[in-house]
């Protein structure tokens, strides 16, 4: 199969250490390998990270209104048997000019970009966005989306749900598993501590100033490392000073994901401390990430989260910073517990490879 990888979306570097960036990067190197002839079309190729092995790459134009024209171009050469497009605020183009070539458009939809554009990055609340969001979903030939809440947001836009398909995100189980922490916990001072770890960038929903209280009632021998940048970082570090647990919280900044695995083999528990909210339509890739590392996980009972660790952690209530403790407490200070859901991460994650990921998507872009 020859595949168009599209994503217009300027915020996501293609070389970049951000979840979409890997995501990106990850299902269309998983793709090459299983044989397709890949192109990753993207507006943005910045970042420190290198191109997936057998994927060719080009970039879009900076200019919304150029990328017309450059589709009109660049598809008439390529003639794949299917555009796949990562949706954004900017998508259309690839879709009206892949009608026009009588090719096949899929759409991977990520997050319900208009409503969370509206509610985060102050877009104005605007029917235009909202018509050409619903136009999107109801036009294309196939949807992807990563979450049960994604998709039954998106067949509420009018979607037909059999052309609507949930794909979790994934990850590199190879990369994760191999992965040594000693030089980690030194560099940070754990070495004897019981390591309680969070990674990802550091926003109010996902929890870890929630976390951060929680980690008031842990035993002095509880540290907390926290692998990730981003808006709250400042903010973590002020909190637990002002908590009295300062000397035990490490707040990394970013981190290169090539280094992120070494992070997770640092921890004893990881956490994913979501906050509550309306409709949870993520599909963590920190989750995935701590099956691989073979983590015993405690995260928040929310969206898909509970099946996708079926059987590898504790699940709390969103918001409830005492459960939070406790769940940590009582998988931190017994060993036998975290060898078993250590154990059950490392099987589960297989299920959650690009690997898988790719296989799921090509069944459907190309079924037999």
């Amino acid at each position: 199969m020859r595949l168009a990888y599209v994503c217009a979306d300027h915020g996501i570097p293609l070389r970049g250490d951000k979840g979409a960036s890997v995501h990106l990067r990850s299902l269309a190197g998983a793709l090459a390998a299983r044989g397709h002839s890949v192109t990753v079309l993207a507006r943005n190729l910045n970042g420190v990270n290198g191109d997936p092995p057998s994927v060719h790459v080009a970039e879009l134009p900076w200019r919304v209104d150029e990328h017309g024209r450059f589709f009109e171009e660049r598809l008439a050469q390529l003639l794949p048997d299917v555009v796949l497009e990562r949706y954004s605020l900017d998508s259309g183009p690839a879709m009206r000019v892949s009608r026009a070539l009588g090719i096949d458009y899929a759409l991977e939809v990520n997050a319900p970009l208009v409503a969370e554009a509206v509610q985060f990055r102050r877009l104005p609340e605007d029917a235009n966005h909202q018509a050409r969001e619903r136009e999107l979903f109801v036009s294309a030939g196939t949807v992807f989306a990563v979450s049960t809440a994604l998709r039954d947001h998106i067949v509420a836009c009018g979607a037909d749900a059999s052309r609507v398909h949930v794909v979790h995100n994934g990850v590199d189980v190879a990369q994760f598993n191999a992965a040594d922490g000693s030089g980690v916990r030194k560099k940070y001072g754990l070495d004897g501590a019981v390591v309680v770890g969070f990674a990802g960038s550091l926003r109010a929903w996902h929890g870890v100033a929630r976390l951060l209280w929680a980690a008031r009632a842990l035993p002095a021998e509880y540290s907390l490392l926290i692998v990730g940048g981003g808006n709250e970082r400042h903010l973590a570090l002020e909190l637990a000073r002002a908590l009295g647990i300062g000397d035990r919280v490490v707040v990394t900044g970013e981190v290169n994901h090539s280094e992120v695995a070494s992070h997770l083999a640092a921890m004893d528990v990881a956490v994913a401390p979501y906050e509550a909210v309306a409709g949870f339509y993520f599909s963590p890739l920190k989750v995935m990430e701590y099956m691989a590392a073979g983590l015993a996980i405690v995260a928040s009972r929310e969206g898909d989260i509970p099946d996708v660790i079926d059987g590898c952690g504790v699940l709390v209530e969103p918001g409830d910073e005492r459960e939070l403790a406790a769940a940590i407490s009582r998988v931190g200070g017994d060993p036998e517990l975290r060898a078993r859901l250590s154990q059950a991460s490392r099987e589960r994650a297989h299920a959650y490879s690009w690997a898988r990921v790719a296989s799921t998507v090509e069944a459907v872009l190309a079924p037999r």
